[in-house]
């Protein structure tokens, strides 16, 4: 029996190398460990500064226009090559009334040498567009020699908030139905609202010839402000500093002037019609105006 048993496992050898050399290779399972290193982005051969997961926030307010910084590109290649960047930014989700330019996007290419970095500028300028945020995708363009890549970036966020806004209410004085040639007074006020980032705000207002102002009268919330003659008229200018959301006010006291005449005088209004109170007060550097307030001397038309 022992004798048989080296002659069986020659047996079974043989047909195992016979079915292996006619058999049909279809599957082959393996494992294989694989390591692979995951850094940030400012860590990366081409790297790319994010803050919060965006290149850059940029606020800005309504019916206003701000510089920026929109991203900073470090070469860290081991080649040590230089490296020429141009920038494609994706405006298509800004609201109607923002318009942003972004450095390189015309296909301008910017060199970077090795081991050094480059911040790409941008602009934005702002109308009457939608309060919101929004995103600006950026993809980045890279050559070097022999090589070449196209990487997308962190998009850049824009915040914009509603810009200053001013109003002109008239507390007290006759609207209407003012007889001629006699004394009237009225009391106007200005209010400032800023819905956007703080702001040195300037307002402007001019007050006819036909009005005197008392400056005993005059009163502000906040800030300073002085009255220039300019020929008959006495110009306003209003200097405030607002922080976002935070108003102010202006209370103006202004009368009807006297009119010298020949050996006497007489009062405004000496002729029937509407009087503008004010020319509508400015937020200089906006080229937001309040309303006007109009004021109709309509009595006693027929002695003029």
């Amino acid at each position: 029996m022992r004798k048989l048993i080296p002659v069986i496992l020659l047996l079974l050898l043989s047909s195992l190398i016979v079915i292996g050399s006619s058999g049909t290779f279809v599957y082959f399972n393996a494992e294989r460990e694989v390591k692979v290193a995951v850094v940030p982005h400012d860590e990366e051969y081409l790297s790319f500064m994010c803050y919060n997961g965006y290149a850059a926030t940029v606020i800005v307010d309504q019916n206003s226009e701000l510089t920026f910084d929109a991203l900073t590109i470090g070469n860290y290649l081991n080649e040590l090559e230089t490296v020429n960047i141009w920038l494609d930014p994706d405006y298509s989700n800004l609201p109607s009334g923002a318009e942003m330019w972004i450095e390189s996007e015309d296909g301008v290419s910017r060199p970077i040498a090795s081991q050094e970095y480059y911040t790409f500028w941008g602009n934005i300028s702002v109308g009457n567009a939608d309060p919101g945020t929004y995103e600006v995708p950026i993809t980045l363009y890279a050559t070097w020699d022999g090589g070449d890549a196209v990487i997308e970036t962190c998009p850049i966020r824009v915040k914009i908030l509603s810009g200053p806004k001013i109003e002109k209410v008239l507390l007290s004085g006759n609207e209407t139905n003012i007889p001629l040639k006699t004394y009237q007074e009225w009391v106007l006020q200005i209010n400032v609202t800023n819905g956007g980032t703080a702001q040195n705000l300037t307002i402007e207002d001019v007050i006819p010839g036909e009005f005197d102002v008392d400056l005993n009268r005059t009163s502000t919330s906040k800030g300073t402000y002085n009255f220039t003659r300019h020929g008959k008229s006495d110009h306003l200018e209003w200097n405030v500093e607002l922080g976002p959301g935070e108003n102010a006010h202006m209370n103006i006291t202004i009368s009807t002037r006297w009119v010298e005449t020949g050996k006497d005088g007489k009062w405004e209004f000496t002729s029937c019609g509407n009087y503008s109170l004010n020319k509508g007060a400015e937020i200089v550097g906006y080229g937001i105006v309040s309303n006007s307030l109009t004021v109709e001397a309509n009595i006693g038309c027929e002695d003029e």
